[in-house]
């Protein structure tokens, strides 16, 4: 979600009328958006299960090296500005709830084990794509029936054997990272995934969102940098 409020509700409406068992966040909750309190306040009301996220981390350390990122100064600075304000925006309470998230969130389904991460099951940091050689993935998923995942905010799937590595996408900054930063566009909608079994069978949804009421709360919300993160909305 990383701080967008106006995304998580569009997933929470359908979510509410779907018919499904389990709801799993995939962490990365607060960290980047406007809204941060606000994001973390539906979690705790909505009560579903979540994993502690790289962004997650960065916010109860401000370390952003400890958190997975590289950044150039000028970009460290920037990180740091904004995880200071987050954290102000969360007070110790909402940053006590962080804390609560779990590594891995690990479901039976009939296949077996399905393990829910971040980035991969060992580490929250790891950038695991479509081009990563097969036998890394591999690895990862070990003898689970199955590893999903957000992290690179793409939605993609990949078979391993019996089992398989779904990354969900982000809800709310849909964006492809892989390209330079100077094109980073989020899309106007948010993604996640549904999971039936059996037979195991994963689909990708988007849902639609209104981005001029995101450009409306960054503007308004006093945080640090916000016409530029307004712009990467406009364009």
């Amino acid at each position: 979600m990383h701080g967008n409020a106006v995304a998580l509700d569009a997933i929470l409406a359908e979510v509410e009328r779907a018919d499904v068992d389990e709801v799993v966040c995939l962490g990365d909750v607060a960290q980047g958006g406007a809204q941060p309190a606000e994001v973390v306040d539906r979690l705790q009301a909505f009560g579903c299960r979540c994993v502690f996220g790289n962004s997650d981390e960065f916010l109860l350390t401000l370390d952003p090296e400890e958190s997975g990122e590289r950044p150039d100064e000028e970009e460290r600075e920037r990180l740091l500005r904004r995880g200071e304000w987050s954290r102000e925006q969360l007070g110790a309470d909402r940053l006590a709830f962080l804390e609560t998230f779990e590594p891995v969130v690990e479901l039976a389904i009939d296949e077996g084990r399905l393990v829910c991460c971040d980035a991969t099951p060992a580490t929250n940091t790891e950038v695991i794509l479509p081009e990563t050689p097969r036998d890394r993935i591999a690895a990862l998923v070990g003898d689970a029936a199955g590893v999903v995942g957000g992290h690179v905010h793409l939605q993609w799937l990949r078979r391993i054997g019996s089992s398989f590595w779904a990354c969900c996408g982000s809800v709310g900054l849909a964006a492809d990272f892989t390209q330079p930063t100077e094109e980073h566009r989020f899309g106007p909608w948010a993604d996640y995934a549904v999971l039936s079994s059996p037979p195991t069978r994963i689909e990708f949804r988007r849902t639609p969102f209104d981005t001029a009421e995101v450009v409306r709360a960054i503007r308004r919300s006093g945080m640090p940098d916000a016409e530029r993160s307004a712009l990467e909305w406009i364009a």
